[in-house]
């Protein structure tokens, strides 16, 4: 009976002692950010807000970014616009570090409209790493 109460001590005592550790750390920023894609109510569009962290682009980096439209089968659908650049296609080209807004007009690949309603993914890479986002779009 002893022995169990020792090991019990022991991991009560060692859990206290590794928590102000786990308390020290700060969260960190996410060097890459996709916000929630914001669907148009009135114009069949969405919006896609992102952001490159300036710690990707230390030492005169720059990072090739792309921004993919995904159906519900994992299959590529539209490769995103930037808003403020409409010829640029989000397609692992290289882009500074900062915040940006994308734009999607609801348009597959083979230039019909997207399946609405519809469950979308966006999928944001930059170096080869990134987050996803899933988007419910309904076209009006």
């Amino acid at each position: 009976m002893h022995r169990f109460v020792r090991w019990g001590l022991g991991l009560l005592l060692g859990g206290v002692v590794a928590l102000p550790a786990a308390a020290q750390r700060s969260p960190t920023r996410p060097a890459i950010a996709l916000e929630e894609p914001r669907a148009n109510p009135t114009y069949p569009v969405a919006l896609v807000p992102f952001a490159v962290a300036p710690e990707i682009c230390r030492q005169g980096h720059v990072p090739h970014v792309s921004l993919r439209v995904s159906n519900s089968l994992s299959q590529t659908v539209a490769v995103l616009r930037l808003r403020d650049r409409p010829t640029v296609v989000l397609d692992s080209i290289p882009l500074k570090c900062g915040e940006y807004l994308a734009v999607w007009d609801g348009t597959v690949s083979n230039g019909t409209r997207a399946a609405s309603p519809g469950l979308y993914f966006f999928y944001l890479k930059v170096d080869d790493f990134g987050p996803t986002k899933k988007l419910l779009f309904t076209a009006p």
